[in-house]
């Protein structure tokens, strides 16, 4: 089974661990360990220690994709990963997708679980790359003050098949 300690510093790395950022047009605004001001309004980013932002990843992110449940690491971290960059519900829709589960409901039930589960890694890590790297360009086509980000979000989606 996939473990949370592993993938919880590779994703501090890229979300640019400890320092505090205010980019202008980031829907997130204020973000320190990868964690914004939007998604936890009532927080004190600033003040964000990285054992609070563990916490917060592991209760709101790893737990909800069900990472202790998926057998490979590797898919594990880039769906844990995926859905800290995206968000969980989005997510899971793009993996069931993937996947062909119905419902795709955003939500990873035991169904989508066991499907998960069979997969094998490569197949996975590609396919899930490049439904990252379409959705991710659909965000920038429905906003264009979004294409800033496009770079660092393809770069981001393909580390995890370099």
């Amino acid at each position: 089974m996939a473990n949370f300690i592993d993938a919880i510093v590779k994703t501090l790395a890229k979300e640019g661990g400890a320092k505090f950022t205010d980019v202008p047009n980031d829907r997130g605004g204020a973000t320190k360990f990868g964690i914004s001001q939007a998604a936890y309004p009532t927080l004190d980013i600033r003040n964000l220690t990285e054992q609070q932002a563990r916490d917060i990843y592991k209760r709101d992110y790893w737990d909800r994709v069900r990472g202790d449940d998926i057998t490979s690491q590797l898919i594990a971290e880039n769906i844990f990963d995926t859905a800290v960059n995206m968000g969980v519900r989005t997510t899971s829709r793009l993996v069931q997708n993937m996947l062909e589960i119905d419902p795709a409901d955003g939500v990873i039930g035991s169904a989508s679980l066991g499907v998960i589960n069979q997969q094998a890694e490569k197949d996975f890590m590609l396919k899930f790359t490049l439904i990252k790297i379409g959705y991710y360009a659909s965000i920038c086509n429905k906003n264009r003050e979004q294409s800033k980000f496009l770079l660092g979000w393809v770069n981001r989606a393909l580390g995890a098949v370099a």
